[in-house]
């Protein structure tokens, strides 16, 4: 019989040589599934688990062994803790905090990923004020952060919200149309990245397309929120744009559940670049709402016309936008048509990021709904 010191060496030796995706990292949100809960990966091994909330009470899974899976399952809310226990008794903690909830994978180019960063309110990026809605007390983002300091191994990051004002204002109004359960965000869209560019694997957007796709799996929903931009402005053929938008989805589906939802916001309204005193920057700071400014309502800020090459292309891309929604079924992501871009003509303002929030997280909620 082993003695008891060798059986917890064995539990030791266990638990390190478990990859990293089967210990909750810190503020992970896994997406929940049609049951109502969410499988969370645990070692090998002659160990039980049990699921209790963070704060203390009752637990929500008693100590018992892993599910044939490997998994143990989790219900809808959070923050909870996941506890292990050997044969001997001694129990601990297996990762970090985490939650059950409805977790998003988003991609597309600069206005999605504006969502997840701050400091650039020239390309929609802002950061969130003291007034602005706070976000919800259970909530995540997943962010790519391959090469920096304290990246996971698997080059991503869970985190908060904090000052990032897209993500804040878009979970918070998820998390109210979802009955306030926990929600997450998972960032794989890649500015200035034509369509081409995220359905090739091997390229940087299409890198971190996919890098995120499988470490947010299983999602609840993904999202291709208002792509198109540059590959109007390059004068892509709809045929083309079809085709890549096909392996985007393809590679989105594959880090879900069966049927998960996938939603398409079509590219929104392209205005020219405002100028003030025939100054752009002087436009973006003095009129960063573009035409919905109130310089530009007193004809104080002009536009230097989308060009007709431009304006004709980006129609294509919509049309091309609703072909593929038919033949991949997507979902209607929200309608941007009356969203007024920012001083540029092309990324939104703050107010426009508010709009969008608004429209996508009602499509997302209706996508969700039984």
């Amino acid at each position: 019989m082993p003695s008891r010191s060798t059986l917890l060496l064995l539990a030791l030796l266990l638990v390190l040589a478990t990859p990293a995706g089967a210990q909750p990292s810190w503020s992970r949100i896994y997406g929940v599934q049609p049951d109502g809960t969410a499988a969370i990966p645990v070692p090998a091994g002659p160990l039980h688990y049990q699921v209790e909330p963070l704060e203390g009470g009752p637990p929500l899974r008693p100590f018992a062994p892993a599910e044939p899976d490997g998994t143990v399952r989790a219900p809808l809310g959070g923050w909870y803790r996941l506890l292990q226990r050997d044969r001997a008794g001694a129990i601990s903690q297996l990762g970090h905090r985490f939650a059950v909830g409805y977790l998003i994978v988003v991609t597309g180019q600069s206005q999605a990923d504006a969502l997840f960063f701050n400091g650039a309110p020239d390309a929609g990026a802002f950061r969130a004020d003291r007034d602005d809605p706070p976000a919800p007390p259970v909530h995540a983002v997943l962010y790519d952060c391959l090469g920096r300091p304290g990246c996971g191994p698997d080059g991503t990051h869970w985190g908060q919200a904090e000052e990032n004002f897209g993500a804040r204002i878009l979970l918070a109004e998820l998390s109210w149309r979802l009955n306030r359960a926990p929600v997450a965000l998972a960032g794989a869209a890649w500015g200035g990245a034509t369509v081409a560019q995220l359905a090739e694997a091997h390229g940087p957007a299409g890198r971190r397309l996919r890098r995120i796709v499988h470490a947010a799996a299983p999602a609840s929903a993904a999202l291709v929120l208002a792509h198109g931009t540059t590959d109007a402005f390059l004068g892509t053929p709809p045929e083309s744009y079809i085709a890549g938008l096909g392996v985007v989805v393809q590679v989105l589906r594959a880090g879900g559940r069966p049927a998960m939802p996938v939603l398409q916001t079509p590219l929104g309204p392209l205005d020219g670049r405002y100028r003030i005193l025939g100054s752009a920057q002087l436009a973006a700071w003095l009129a960063p709402e573009g035409r919905d400014a109130l310089l530009a309502r007193l004809g104080l800020s002009r536009t230097s016309p989308l060009g007709r090459d431009a304006a004709i292309d980006a129609g294509a891309i919509r049309n091309a936008q609703a072909d593929a929604a038919l033949r991949f079924r997507l979902a209607p992501g929200g309608d941007l048509s009356r969203l007024a871009p920012g001083a540029d003509g092309v990324h939104w303002s703050r107010d426009g990021v508010r709009y969008a929030a608004h429209e996508v997280a009602e499509a997302i909620a209706l996508a969700l709904r039984p």
